[in-house]
């Protein structure tokens, strides 16, 4: 059946929508606390309508995060891409744009995304997609005189990832804020890496937009 551009316009519309929508309740809340019901009923829609678009709540979640993921990729290339904006500029934006989004996280929804096999298989693959755009950042930070050129950083990127790992296996975020272990996780790792004058950098932008 033929359908207009009004049509697949609302349709479009309605997916973001239901992402944006679904995916706060599932940081808020945990996932398995949010029901398909509840999130068709917060958007004022049929639950059929709901699994029109969505069959399920993991392809719905895999959505989300996908969704998510590609407007934080979006908003880091064109930082990037900007010539007034050097390494330290770009990781100050990287740790204020993660602190802010994991202050409003429930720690559930780490552990309760650890269920879903797709979502964890999505995040797997795009680890190591990412892989190689860390190695041309690093050469970068060093170009730019601002990392250390006697570090190996493959070696400390998957010290980094088996950081993140052990705070994701032993659910260390029920005993500490989230905000404040990724604080302390990149601190630490940026002024390991970083040169003196990295260093100073780093500290002064760090000072001046919190």
């Amino acid at each position: 059946m033929y359908k207009n551009s009004s049509q697949t316009n609302y349709r479009q519309q309605l997916r973001e929508k239901i992402l944006q929508t679904s995916m706060a309740e599932f940081m808020s809340k945990g996932i398995r606390a949010v029901k398909m019901d509840d999130i068709a009923a917060s958007l004022g829609i049929s639950k059929r309508t709901l699994y029109e678009i969505y069959s399920n709540k993991e392809e719905l979640l895999l959505e989300g995060v996908k969704f998510q993921e590609e407007q934080y990729d979006a908003h880091m290339m064109s930082f990037e891409k900007d010539p007034s904006n050097n390494v330290i500029d770009i990781i100050i934006e990287f740790y204020n744009k993660q602190i802010q989004w994991l202050s409003g996280i429930n720690p559930l929804y780490f552990s309760d995304i650890q269920k879903y096999s797709q979502v964890v298989s999505y995040f797997e693959t795009r680890d190591s997609e990412r892989k190689k755009d860390k190695m041309s950042f690093y050469r970068r930070g060093i170009k730019e005189g601002v990392f250390r050129d006697d570090v190996d950083y493959d070696v400390l990127s998957r010290i980094l990832n088996a950081s993140i790992e052990y705070v994701k296996r032993t659910q260390m975020y029920k005993e500490y804020d989230l905000a404040r272990i990724l604080n302390n996780i990149i601190l630490l790792f940026i002024r390991g890496v970083c040169t003196y004058d990295g260093i100073k950098q780093f500290d002064a932008l760090l000072s001046s937009r919190s």
